[in-house]
């Protein structure tokens, strides 16, 4: 199915509907499946190649799609709304606002912890005395120390 690309002008009416259709109706909802189809073509493969070369992620155009509609959605009620409508490409620009948040949601879900700050933190939360300094023998190590046969 070839979707016809919204001109900007279109993308701007939707953009200001959304802030008058705070309630939602039938006709909302078929605005929004139009964008979503829009954001699958105008917006989703750009993202999709940001994020690979960026963070080495691979992403559902779908998914972008809906993610590009709740940024939308927010930005109707943001300080950046006025650019987003007097710019002369706001297929790009929300492309990046979509990259961002997404870039930022990966990180957030994929970030380590025990890292030796957090580690340090532990520590000194901790009311536990530290264990020794480790010898080496033992565990992994290949040396036996008696403690097995009495499992046996």
């Amino acid at each position: 199915m070839n979707t016809p690309l919204w001109s900007d002008d279109q993308f701007r009416s939707f953009f200001a509907a959304l802030r008058s259709d705070v309630c939602g109706s039938d006709r909302d909802d078929d605005a929004r499946d139009r964008f979503l189809a829009q954001a699958r073509v105008r917006i989703a493969p750009s993202v999709q190649q940001r994020l690979l070369a960026d963070i080495g992620a691979t992403t559902d155009p779908g998914g972008i799609a809906r993610v590009a509609l709740d940024v939308v959605e927010d930005e109707a009620w943001s300080r950046r709304r006025s650019w987003l409508l007097v710019t002369t490409d706001p297929w790009t620009f929300v492309v990046d606002l979509v990259t961002r948040e997404i870039r930022s949601s990966y990180r957030s879900a994929t970030r380590r912890s025990g890292g030796k700050r957090d580690l340090d933190g532990i520590a000194r939360a901790s009311s536990r005395r530290a264990l020794p300094p480790s010898d080496g023998i033992g565990e992994g190590s290949g040396e036996h120390t008696g403690d097995d046969d009495a499992a046996s």
